[in-house]
């Protein structure tokens, strides 16, 4: 019986020591808890700074151990609004919500936060990752050209590294401004973005080109008629239309003046273009007398000529065909010219008043009264309807340069005909220069005219 209850007796006794054991250890782990408590909740707070456009990443962990939240603030202040809305872009599509003016995301992460923020901040730390553009962060390309992109550095401790992704809208064919974005992943859950701004630019000018001379000469009295103007751009194409003409001749006083043509492309580029016009104290004439003008069945005869410009037109009922005697001199001109190695096909020869009206309509239409009545003829008022009139060669303004249109201009008189509206006198004729144009007056008249070096209105003295 001894042995038994000194048995039983260890037997409490050790119970009793492993009860005290289990107190004492909950009453110390309660107290570490406590102990410990304020420091999980601290409420952590830093910034990372970007190289560019200082960008603020604010990153906020709370109420620490095995439950981690975390919250990332964006606030952008970008000095530019075509980045400041990519970064916009770029903060959406990583899952941030705008609030007022920051951009917020939550995180949450399970694990032990005080290594989690350790580790975050070693990690991310301004000395751990160097990510700056290289070059200026605005750039700029002309129009066309292809664009050299200076790239960026990322070095991660220390070490170069080529994780970077790049995205951009950039169109060398389009001027405007455009963005560039790299983003350099640093870990899983970090990355860094910067932007860079390129403007494609047009800074070469208009082309403006002037039609007829640059000099003219005008009598006293008479009207001015512009020979026109064309201006292209390499990037805006035609744009004729935006000519700013300032045209201040006064023909009622003889003096020397200056017209000025001046455009503007949608860049600013300006080009620009004079003209001297010079008015005379009286018009230069080969007759000294007053012409002899006879009007028959509303046809007008200078001094025998049958005479056809914008003041003396012919009835709509006119229609003599071509002349016999005229065409029979251009076929005697052409056989010459071709035995010279020279081309000098008839383009135009007789028109009714019926097709002259349409053809005028035609070009009134592509190009305006105003401006087609420079090389076109009203309906009654073409001398292709006298059948006395022909076109040869080719009616592109380029013929004039031509071996041909050399050697018609030197030739032509001797078969009669006249270059009916030379160079230098379209403040005369109303008409641009038209090599292709002549018109038969018999060769003694033709010579007469060819010599004085006059236009036909200036020989017969008319207007």
């Amino acid at each position: 019986m001894f042995t038994i209850r000194i048995k039983n007796r260890r037997i409490k006794l050790i119970n009793w020591f492993i009860f005290l054991g289990v107190v004492f250890f909950m009453v110390y782990l309660v107290g570490s808890l406590i102990f410990m408590l304020p420091i999980f909740k601290k409420t952590y707070n830093y910034k990372l700074t970007k190289e560019n456009y200082s960008i603020i990443n604010k990153v906020t962990f709370k109420n620490a151990w095995f439950n981690c939240n975390t919250k990332e603030e964006y606030v952008i202040d970008a000095d530019d609004e075509d980045i400041e809305k990519l970064i916009e872009k770029d903060l959406i599509s990583d899952g941030f919500k705008k609030k007022k003016d920051k951009y917020v995301r939550n995180v949450k992460r399970f694990g032990f936060c005080k290594d989690e923020r350790d580790n975050y901040k070693s990690t991310h730390s301004k000395n751990y990752v160097v990510f700056k553009l290289n070059g200026e962060k605005e750039q700029k390309v002309n129009y066309g050209n292809d664009f050299t992109d200076p790239y960026v550095t990322l070095k991660i401790n220390g070490y170069d590294d080529k994780n970077v992704e790049i995205s951009s809208n950039f169109n060398k064919n389009k001027v405007g401004s455009y963005v560039i974005s790299y983003t350099a992943f640093i870990s899983n859950d970090y990355k860094q973005r910067l932007y860079r701004k390129v403007n494609v630019v047009d800074e070469e000018s208009p082309k403006l080109e002037l039609m007829g001379d640059l000099m003219l000469e005008l009598d006293y009295g008479s009207k001015y008629h512009e020979p026109g103007y064309v201006a292209t751009d390499n990037y805006d194409g035609d744009i004729t239309n935006e000519v700013d003409v300032k045209n201040t001749v006064n023909t009622k006083k003889p003096g020397t003046y200056k017209i000025t043509y001046k455009v503007k492309d949608s860049s600013n580029n300006i080009a620009s273009q004079e003209r001297t016009v010079t008015v005379k104290e009286k018009t230069d004439s080969v007759n000294k007398e007053e012409p002899d003008i006879e009007v028959k069945d509303g046809i007008t005869y200078v001094d025998g000529i049958l005479l056809v410009n914008k003041t003396y037109g012919l009835p709509k009922d006119y229609d003599p065909k071509v002349n016999k005697e005229a065409l029979a001199a251009l076929k005697e001109l052409q056989a010459d010219a071709e035995a010279l190695g020279f081309e000098l096909p008839l383009i135009s020869g007789y028109r009714s008043y019926k097709t002259q009206e349409k053809l005028y309509n035609k070009y009134v239409k592509k190009d305006g009264e105003e401006q087609a009545n420079t090389y076109s003829a009203k309906p009654g008022h073409s001398e292709h309807q006298t059948g006395l009139a022909f076109d040869v060669g080719s009616v592109d303004r380029s013929f004039a340069n031509t071996d041909e249109a050399k050697w018609l201009e030197q030739n032509c008189h001797l078969y009669g005909f006249i270059i009916r509206y030379p160079k230098d006198k379209t403040s005369i004729t109303g008409y641009i220069y038209e090599p292709w144009h002549i018109r038969y007056l018999g060769i003694d008249t033709a010579k007469k005219v060819m010599e004085s070096g006059l236009s036909l209105e200036e020989y017969l003295g008319v207007n």
